[in-house]
């Protein structure tokens, strides 16, 4: 009686490590990969970037697509070391980005779209 429980118990284990082992490969390359995100960049007064918030944590790549839909917008992050991009309208420009230090960084415009240019920030928190 005990060794048949054994016996069942061993193949419902093994059962469920195999219908498993896909989802955990699946998770195991999106952390490696990072999250993607799509961030569109409009005029302050068309609503300024698609997404105000971004979030990845430590270490973890953040990549990053951008486009725009009016005019020619640029991207930098303030205490971040990268080459401001220049973000198109109708194109697509990708940045991959990968944080040592939790925080909130602040990213922007730094081309001179419109008058309320200075306005077209966002942040992205960096989670430990």
């Amino acid at each position: 009686m005990k060794k048949e429980i054994i016996a069942r118990s061993l193949v419902v284990f093994f059962i469920i490590i195999a219908i498993s082992i896909p989802f955990v490969g699946r998770w195991l390359i999106s952390r490696k990969q990072g999250t993607i995100i799509d961030l569109h960049a409009r005029t302050f007064e068309n609503g300024g970037w698609s997404m105000d918030t971004l979030q990845t944590r430590v270490g973890v790549p953040i990549r990053i697509r951008m486009t725009s839909e009016d005019v020619v917008h640029g991207f930098a992050i303030g205490g971040y070391e990268m080459i401001p991009l220049e973000v198109t309208p109708g194109e697509f420009v990708e940045t991959t980005l990968t944080f040592d230090k939790p925080g909130e960084y602040t990213f922007f415009c730094n081309r001179w779209c419109s008058p309320n240019h200075t306005r077209m920030r966002g942040i992205i928190e960096v989670m430990p």
